[in-house]
């Protein structure tokens, strides 16, 4: 890229000069985010050694099962800010009425079904671990059907953050005429 920059602006030096200058910045930002990245990977491969002679390895299994939650505790409130996969590449050229409609569709068709069939199994995965008071083959041992029961727990916040969001696509196929109308006049 660079030599294809310099070769088109043979005729325009200075053109030429500032892309290497871009290029070397470019490259220096890169060489100073893997140096960074070095350190801290290094500090936290420390920090994990220190905590396991220190802590036992409690520490390193409880930072899992909290990480765990966390992670799909927090895939609702990822569903309300859309930071989630959406098909925006296709729907973003549409009018809001059209995607309102094909968010309705796609809920309905693929979004409901998986959570509900992730909600199924989940709270079987939950069931048979607290019917037989599972525990961790780990040297701690902890109960492990707290932690699995975090699995329909957000299966539920999911079904009802995507019932929110057919809500306000619903709101936005109703309101939207009505709006359009009042701005037209």
């Amino acid at each position: 890229m660079i030599f294809k920059c310099c070769l088109s602006s043979l005729k325009n030096i200075s053109t030429c000069h500032r892309c290497l200058y871009s290029s070397a910045i470019v490259s220096t930002v890169q060489v100073k985010l893997l140096v960074i990245s070095s350190i801290v990977l290094s500090l936290s491969g420390s920090y994990t050694a220190i905590r396991l002679r220190v802590f036992g390895y409690f520490s390193y299994e409880s930072s899992n099962f909290i990480f765990g939650a966390h992670f799909m505790l927090v895939a609702g409130y990822g569903l309300l800010y859309g930071s989630h996969v959406h098909i925006d590449l296709f729907t973003s050229r549409l009018s809001q009425k059209t995607q309102a409609v094909i968010s309705i569709i796609c809920y309905l068709i693929l979004f409901f079904p998986f959570m509900l069939v992730w909600l199924y199994y989940g709270w079987g995965y939950f069931y048979s671990s607290w019917s037989t008071l599972e525990k961790s083959v780990s040297f701690w041992g902890p109960t492990l059907y707290p932690i699995k029961f975090v699995i329909p727990l957000a299966a539920i916040f999911l079904i009802l953050q995507g019932l929110s969001e057919v809500i306000k696509s619903i709101v936005t196929i109703s309101i939207l005429p009505e709006l359009s109308d009042e701005v037209f006049e």
